[in-house]
């Protein structure tokens, strides 16, 4: 049995939802504005959104946050934080850029630095209340066809990203996972119903009690992960970077059959 947690909301009938759309290689810079999300936003404007990852890129401000408990009960799980390095540096971060009530939005994971710093070094960047010191250059994937749009969800009561249709494509598709199924197996499926037998996989999410192979059991009830590496051939292999309640940070290949999603698991698959 895999891990599982208990959310306040009914469970939905469908456990993933797939948007196709189509992606090409990006390399753009980033300028300096007020936040990262208006950043991020800029250096994609001719796109829908997309995937992105930054790279030793110096931030005027950086805030942070890494899983916890929820002291009300109303979720599952919730955050620790915010971290506040303040002049700090982004060492590597992955993220999805969208829209959130008509505004620029992201949701992302990375491995942060600042000097003197002894607190935890990965977790979720805020949006708003980062920005960068410096233009910056990062590299991905352009998406037009379908755009990540936050929405309440009724399950987690969290407000997440879901894919919507903006004209559709072939080559790529934009993909979340429900809680409670194992990563790698709900990503199989849902692969399947976009067509896709192979395929290059990038993303973020979340875990619970994350197991990886070769490694010993992860005691942590609620994660946050960003892959490192994924690819599709008939089922889906995935490597993340974990960070776990107490801050600690994991990496390798995630156990096959042994990984139960925690909030939501957002992705973007390039088909091969």
């Amino acid at each position: 049995m895999i891990a599982r947690l208990s959310h306040p909301g009914p469970a939905a009938p469908r456990r993933w939802a797939v948007q196709p759309c189509q992606a090409e290689p990006v390399e753009v810079t980033l300028p300096v504005t007020d936040s990262l999300a208006q950043s991020a936003a800029l250096a994609l404007s001719a796109y829908d959104g997309g995937w992105l990852v930054i790279e030793n890129a110096a931030l005027g401000a950086l805030e942070f946050v890494i899983p916890g408990v929820d002291p009300s009960g109303a979720h599952a799980a919730w955050y620790a934080g915010p971290y506040r390095m303040g002049a700090g540096q982004i060492e590597h971060l992955g993220l999805h850029v969208g829209r959130k009530e008509g505004a620029p939005w992201l949701h992302g994971h990375g491995r942060f630095s600042a000097p003197g710093w002894t607190g935890p070094t990965f977790g979720h960047i805020l949006p708003l209340d980062s920005r960068l010191a410096q233009p910056s250059v990062a590299r991905g994937w352009g998406i037009r066809g379908a755009q990540w749009q936050v929405q309440a969800d009724a399950e987690t009561h969290f407000p997440l990203f879901q894919p919507l249709d903006t004209g559709g494509g072939s080559n790529a598709a934009l993909v979340t996972l429900r809680p409670n199924q194992d990563i790698c197996t709900a990503l199989t499926f849902a692969a399947q119903e976009a067509g896709f037998p192979r395929a290059r996989i990038f993303g973020l999410g979340s875990l619970v009690h994350p197991r990886l192979t070769g490694h010993p059991p992860i005691d942590s009830f609620a994660t946050e992960i960003l892959l490192t590496g994924g690819n599709l051939n008939g089922t889906a292999r995935l490597e993340a970077q974990i960070v776990t309640l107490d801050g600690s940070l994991h990496q390798g290949w995630l156990e096959p059959g042994a990984n139960s999603i925690c909030i939501t698991t957002e992705l973007l698959l390039i088909a091969d």
